[in-house]
């Protein structure tokens, strides 16, 4: 039990860490090059689509330019549905101009949006929570097997 919850934790610190490093990234100038929407299905599953926000963008830094696409600084599982995809589109159309978050130890890593989608904070949130209540509900069930063991070995001896 120990084990599941050490390695549960880690596995969120790891989700999170990405997030938590771009808060430090430095800000600079850019403007949307490409904003569009990807349509696409599993192989087997060819009837569940998936719509993803795809925009690539131009930014500078030190008079240098680059190219970026990346939008979260997070981008595991980003929601798939074409509301959120247009969305994103919308919020990003081509030719605006925006503010580009990109790692000053490396500057072709960036990000448009730094702090992450709501949507997975809200996830990472509900999945410590569920995490949470239960590993205490697994240990108070091992608690209660302890002390029902003790209690028999009590009576058996005593």
């Amino acid at each position: 039990m120990l084990a599941f919850l050490l390695s549960l934790s880690g596995l969120v610190s790891l989700m999170l860490d990405p997030a938590h490093i771009a808060r430090h990234w430095q800000a600079a100038p850019g403007h949307v090059e490409t904003s569009r929407i990807l349509v696409s299905s599993p192989e087997d599953h060819p009837d569940q689509m998936r719509w993803e926000p795809y925009v690539q963008y131009l930014y500078t830094v030190n008079g240098e330019v680059y190219h970026g696409d990346q939008l979260y600084a997070l981008a595991t599982g980003l929601p798939g549905d074409h509301s959120s995809a247009e969305d994103i589109t919308r919020r990003f159309p081509v030719g605006k101009a925006v503010v580009v978050y990109f790692n000053p130890r490396e500057p072709s890593r960036a990000v448009l949006i730094r702090e992450g989608d709501s949507s997975i904070g809200s996830g990472q949130f509900i999945l410590g929570a569920l995490s949470t209540l239960f590993g205490w509900a697994l240990l108070d069930r091992l608690l209660q097997r302890w002390r029902h063991g003790r209690r028999s070995r009590l009576a058996t001896h005593g």
